[in-house]
């Protein structure tokens, strides 16, 4: 009876210690890490109060635009996007209609345009239409815009970038808290002031407090709004044949024979224009070669006429008296 008594009291105890070990480990895991919902522990403590000001923070924004990858640890996450798309195309206007269609039907807008070329060169030659031009478009848009970039024309490149200011946006967040609190106290104690300095010095700390507040809050509102709308930067630009990516040897030996007999003949183009231009400029040249020579010539008739008299009166016999 002892026995059995005594390995009952075993079992209760082993059980017991298995449930505070498995508590433990819970409390271990989300209390003093944080919890990554793809199943691996990141090894950074959480800091006080960090994760749940993630949680309490108001912006739909944060998680990952349509189309990125990946899970935040937290819904709380400031992320901001960019990227940089090189086109060219056959057809200039067409293209560049296409891009702002897309901008203005993502939601978004040009926030800076610098346009060029479509000209003709003082030596005849042509010179391509381009643009580049920085666009926002809202975060939620941004992969499916990037994706239809083919649409515009040859990508010729693209790069995309991310990066994350959740730390500098809660600090803002924090320290903006803090200033409201202290301008609400001086604004207590000027109130209960008693004596003019003392007014005086609550005031002129009260007013540093309120310029750092709108200092701040221009910063979170600067944050806010690259967070809402990605950057996009697009370089347009008009090719005569577009840029094609030979896989193999052969491809790669059609393409510079191609890009060759394309640049010797926009050489003759460019020679011939040039002639062209030049002619007006010859002919006065010429005009006044033929004058100089003629001048010349003629100077010269007039020398070695002179030195024919001068011979032949030297040959002639002198009268005698």
């Amino acid at each position: 009876m002892k026995k059995i008594l005594a390995l009952v009291l075993l079992a209760v105890l082993c059980v017991s210690l298995v449930s505070c070990g498995s508590r433990k480990e819970a409390t271990d895991e989300y209390g003093g890490y944080y919890y990554d919902p793809s199943g691996s522990d990141y090894d950074q403590p959480a800091e006080s109060g960090f994760y749940n000001s993630y949680n309490e923070s108001k912006s739909d924004s944060a998680e990952y635009p349509s189309g990125n990858t990946g899970t935040p640890l937290a819904t709380g996450l400031k992320l901001t996007y960019s990227a940089s798309i090189d086109i060219e195309t056959l057809e200039y206007d067409k293209s560049l209609q296409a891009i702002l269609d897309s901008i203005q039907k993502a939601g978004g807008f040009v926030s800076y345009r610098n346009e060029g070329g479509g000209y003709t060169s003082d030596y005849g030659s042509y010179i391509r239409k381009w643009v580049r031009m920085e666009c926002r478009v809202p975060a939620g848009s941004y992969q499916e815009f990037l994706d239809g970039s083919a649409e515009f024309g040859n990508v010729t490149g693209l790069t995309s970038s991310m990066e994350d200011i959740t730390s500098q946006y809660v600090d803002t967040e924090a320290r903006l808290s803090s200033l409201n609190a202290q301008r609400e106290r001086l604004t207590e104690m000027m109130n209960k002031a008693d004596t003019v300095a003392d007014l005086i010095q609550i005031e002129a700390q009260l007013s540093e407090t309120i310029y750092q507040i709108e200092s701040y809050t221009a910063r979170k509102n600067t944050f806010d709004n690259l967070v809402a709308y990605s950057t996009v930067t697009i370089t347009l630009e008009e090719v005569s044949v577009v840029t094609h990516q030979a896989e193999t040897f052969w491809d790669r030996l059609l393409a510079t024979i191609g890009d060759s007999l394309r640049d010797f003949a926009d050489f003759l183009e460019t020679m011939l224009l040039s002639v062209i231009y030049l002619l007006p400029f010859a002919a006065v040249i010429a005009v006044l070669a033929v004058i100089v020579v003629k001048t010349v010539k003629k100077k010269k008739a007039k020398k070695n006429a002179a030195k024919t008299a001068e011979a032949a009166d030297m040959t002639l016999p002198k009268e005698v008296n």
